[in-house]
């Protein structure tokens, strides 16, 4: 392809990845709100004052309102500008390494769903499933495409069954130990919409790396909120256990340690077992949606 093509491609793309960001932070905050999508205009939420049309350019707007409404000073949220710039950079990454392809708008849908579930959890732990419908069917609609491909729609189909399992299975453990579920209904249903995209095999390859994730980006939030509760027994608890886990992993490498672990490790579970059976200790839920989505993405352009 020419390089001079490809370079117009590429900047098309990142124009319509800012654009469809802008639409995106409508589509997460007015689903949050149960508002149409569609109407009313763009206003703003504070004196509901609709907004002129370049108050909507994607970034720059919030750049030229230094960050507030051009009508009654409200702050406006870094989420509409770092929305639109992460989708114009995965638009983008997604073309450079897929090429103009089927596969790439394929992609892009699928990034652009996971834009909206990952923010709506993080934000009100709400996802809405319907989306990871539509990711489900896509998935099985590009697995059969090529060629009536009946090996790609089997193995699918076994990939959107074995997410659904493994999460739920997880979360149905959670009636076992603290009557009431350990994950969410949406956590199932993405899970399942990434198997049918991925295939079994690769699924099980990107829960791993959503595991991962969900450490990096699960466990500061968790002892965040302990913190904020001033849950001691619980930090204290995580201190030892992840101090248990360096000085087995780096300089004593033996059994001594690795009791420490054990039972560190085991009283910090029953620690966050005994929380969650307190039904008003909500904090300990928290969003797993970012975490398959992050697993998602590391494996689409660091692995695929």
């Amino acid at each position: 392809m020419d390089i001079s093509f490809d370079n117009f491609v590429l900047f098309w793309i990142c124009i319509i990845g800012l654009c469809l960001g802008s639409f995106y932070n409508v589509v997460i905050l007015r689903s949050l709100s149960n508002e149409s999508i569609v109407f009313p205009p763009s206003k703003c939420p504070k004196c509901n004052h609709k907004l002129f049309w370049w108050h909507n350019i994607p970034i720059f707007s919030y750049l030229i309102l230094k960050g507030k409404c051009y009508f009654c000073g409200e702050k406006i949220s870094p989420q509409y500008p770092i929305i639109e710039f992460v989708t114009m950079i995965l638009f983008a990454l997604t073309f450079l390494k897929f090429g103009f392809s089927l596969f790439t708008l394929f992609v892009i849908i699928w990034i652009s769903c996971l834009i909206i579930m990952t923010m709506t959890d993080l934000k009100e732990k709400v996802v809405d499933c319907n989306i990871a419908i539509i990711m489900a069917l896509s998935g099985i609609l590009y697995n059969f495409t090529p060629f009536c491909n009946w090996y790609g729609l089997k193995m699918s189909f076994l990939g959107l069954i074995l997410g659904i399992l493994i999460i739920e299975s997880i979360a149905r453990l959670g009636y076992l130990f603290v009557g009431k579920r350990a994950m969410g209904e949406a956590d199932t249903y993405v899970a399942g919409a990434l198997g049918a995209i991925l295939g079994w095999e690769s699924l099980l390859l990107t829960l791993g790396y959503s595991l991962v994730a969900a450490m990096v980006i699960i466990v500061p939030m968790f002892l965040y909120n302990q913190l904020r509760n001033k849950n001691i027994p619980i930090l204290i608890t995580s201190a030892i256990f992840t101090i248990s886990i360096i000085l087995f992993k780096t300089i004593f490498e033996n059994w001594l340690t690795y009791g420490f672990v054990a039972i560190s490790g085991l009283t910090l579970a029953a620690l966050i077992l005994k929380g969650l059976k307190n039904k008003k200790e909500n904090n300990i839920y928290l969003p797993f949606v970012p975490a398959l989505s992050a697993g998602t993405l590391y494996f689409i352009f660091f692995v695929i």
